[in-house]
């Protein structure tokens, strides 16, 4: 490598970390002058680079530049002449401006009156799943608004923002006809010039697209009969915004509540009907767990459960009141868990947790679909798939270690094939595609890593295990997180197709560049083998950092309809941006990374640490992407 090339390529990296480094930073910094000089720069040196290789020369690679050139000019664009703001519509009384992001008043091009604000509950609840305002113009035209539904008003965009609990509703308000437009033709010639560059890598562009289309236990009290509890678990209730069989949600409550499928060797069904029916008894029993060391001390916990009697002083005070130091203290996160758990109790107590469907309800489940849930509760899938991809993973790794051949393309489609079933089968449960939370994403990524192994398994047999070893560990996380399911409804903004897409081509981008991951430890143990496993990480690079790309620009047209703004410099969002820079630039020949195999790698194994930061450290940071 020559020292152009290696200072070439330091560069490069020092840019993209420093992209990164602007979310531990003020957001102001994104409006600063030296933030629009930088990326003038970067824009600049885009236009150089084409010079300098002739780019023209090479149709699919000048189109790919191409397409950022134009994201940038749209950024730009949108950054010097749009216009964002809010308007707060009472019923009846014409509105014709809006405060705009800088406390202006700016005037809308027609007066606008609120006719109707109605939300849309889910069932049983008094959680909002939608909002709906039905607005007239002054010239007779009628717009209906809602989430992920825009309104459009001669040039101005207007968006359901949130409402004042008095009948009005509030809306953003966004016009930006030239950034848009230039960066989503960027999005397009990206997505064009990408894939026609990935038909020439046939075998790794065939993995990736067909990846995208497969896209201490408690003491004794008293309890219910068994008999009775089973009959009662197939009775259909609304609970969490949707029907279930009661059984269902005893399950979800009882791992909330105790960490456990079972307690006291009860069902869940038998457990939480005789919370309900004996509940003066079960308050002095340990149930509800406790996981911070710290907090079970200061409660005065025997083991990782207490009761409900162990959480009142002789006052009738609730103890961990006293403990909590306003968010700043060490116990509040755990305090504020406990919390959550007692309010659901209180809540069952109370009688409004859930509500009885009437047999006659149309709302009514069909005999198959209960009885599918309830086997999805009872046999707990994800948790057999972790114990299975673990072990075969492990079995497979220590057989090759004996220089034995194993079946690992065979057993690596059989776990894809799994995967996929009980994914599909959890969506069948929840009622919405399962990408919404850590668990059932972990899971998504868990059947992508089985497929990537699968498609690796010929060239990279023993990284094909190791992939099937990551798939175990990611189910194994996903398991862990379903023990303490959040017993919330899907917000409105996520009740979106865009939902399914965004998410699901991300995590097979993820799973494609983690891949890269053990490839690259394997050819520095295994020096002989460094250059011909550079081969092997480029076919998964490639595709990877494509749909990574568009992943990120499906994210962005989807903020764009629910909130009117593409890119806002989300710690989700720039990350997910360093990551496909930093993992695109062993694609540059120029830098000639390909050309040193253990520089490679190592920069490769490096680059993982991305990835993790962009799933994992950015929820730490204010995002409203964190999966807490």
């Amino acid at each position: 490598m020559r020292l152009s090339e290696l200072t070439g390529l330091w560069v490069c990296v020092a840019a993209i970390l420093f992209v990164g480094a602007t979310s531990f930073m003020p957001a102001g910094v994104y409006s600063s002058w030296w933030w629009m000089t930088f990326w003038a720069v970067v824009g600049a040196g885009l236009c150089a680079a084409v010079v300098r290789f002739r780019l023209w020369r090479r149709p699919a690679v000048f189109a790919l530049h191409l397409s950022f050139l134009l994201m940038l000019a749209g950024g730009g664009a949108t950054a010097l002449t749009s216009t964002r703001g809010s308007v707060l519509l009472h019923p009846a009384v014409p509105a014709s401006s809006f405060i705009s992001a800088d406390g202006d008043t700016l005037s809308l091009p027609a007066a606008i009156t609120l006719e109707k604000f109605e939300p849309e509950y889910y069932p049983g609840m008094t959680v909002p799943r939608d909002f709906h305002s039905y607005i007239t113009t002054a010239d007779g035209r009628s717009i209906h608004i809602s989430m992920n539904r825009i309104g459009h008003l001669d040039g101005y965009r207007l968006y359901q923002s949130s409402f004042d609990g008095r009948g009005g509703s509030v809306l953003s308000v966004a016009r930006d006809p030239a950034g848009i437009a230039l960066t989503y033709a960027g999005y397009l010639l990206f997505a064009l010039s990408g894939l026609w560059m990935l038909v020439r890598r046939r075998r790794a562009t065939g993995a990736a697209m067909l990846l995208l289309a497969v896209a201490s236990s408690a003491s004794a009290a008293p309890a219910i009969g068994v008999g009775a509890a089973d009959s009662l678990a197939s009775r259909q209730v609304v609970f969490n915004g949707r029907v279930v069989p009661f059984g269902v949600m005893a399950s979800e409550l009882t791992y909330k509540l105790t960490g456990r499928g079972t307690v006291a060797s009860m069902s869940p069904s038998r457990f939480v009907a005789s919370l309900i029916v004996f509940g003066d008894d079960w308050r002095k029993v340990p149930f509800i767990k406790v996981k911070g060391t710290g907090l079970r001390a200061a409660l005065g916990a025997d083991g990782r459960h207490v009761s409900v009697a162990q959480l009142y002083d002789a006052r009738g005070r609730y103890k961990p009141e006293a403990l909590f130091k306003d968010g700043t203290g060490p116990l509040d996160a755990e305090i504020l868990k406990l919390d959550e758990k007692v309010a659901l109790l209180a809540e069952l107590w109370r009688g409004g947790l859930f509500t009885p469907l009437a047999d006659d309800s149309p709302e009514r489940l069909g005999a198959g679909a209960v009885a599918s849930m309830l086997a999805y509760v009872k046999w707990q899938p994800v948790r057999l798939f972790f114990i299975i991809t673990l072990s075969l993973a492990s079995l497979l790794l220590v057989m090759q270690l004996f220089r034995r051949r194993v079946p690992v393309g065979a057993v690596a489609w059989i776990l894809t094939a799994a995967g996929a079933a009980i994914f599909v089968w959890r969506w069948t449960i929840v009622g919405h595609v399962p990408l919404s939370n850590a668990p059932e994403i972990m899971t998504f990524v868990a059947v992508a890593f089985c497929g990537v192994s699968a498609f690796a398994s010929r060239q990279a047999p023993l990284a094909s295990s190791f992939g099937l070893l990551m798939a175990g560990f990611a189910s194994l996380v996903a398991w862990l997180s379903f023990k303490d399911p959040a017993l919330t409804p899907l917000m409105p903004v996520l009740a979106s197709p865009w939902l399914a897409a965004h998410v699901s081509v991300v995590m097979v981008a993820y799973a494609l560049l983690t891949f890269t991951l053990p490839v690259s430890v394997a050819a520095l143990a295994v020096p002989s083998r460094r250059q011909q496993l550079v081969g092997t990480s480029m076919k998964f690079i490639a595709p990877g950092v494509y749909l990574l790309g568009i992943g990120i620009f499906l994210g962005a047209m989807w903020a764009n309809v629910s909130w009117g703004r593409y890119w806002a410099w989300d710690p989700k969002e720039t990350w997910a941006l360093v990551t496909m820079l930093l993992y695109a630039l062993p694609l540059h020949r120029s830098l000639g990374l390909r050309s040193r195999p253990a520089l490679f790698h190592i920069f490769v194994a490096l680059a993982f640490l991305s990835i993790i930061m962009t799933y994992a450290g950015v929820n730490y940071l204010p995002s409203q992407h964190a999966y807490q």
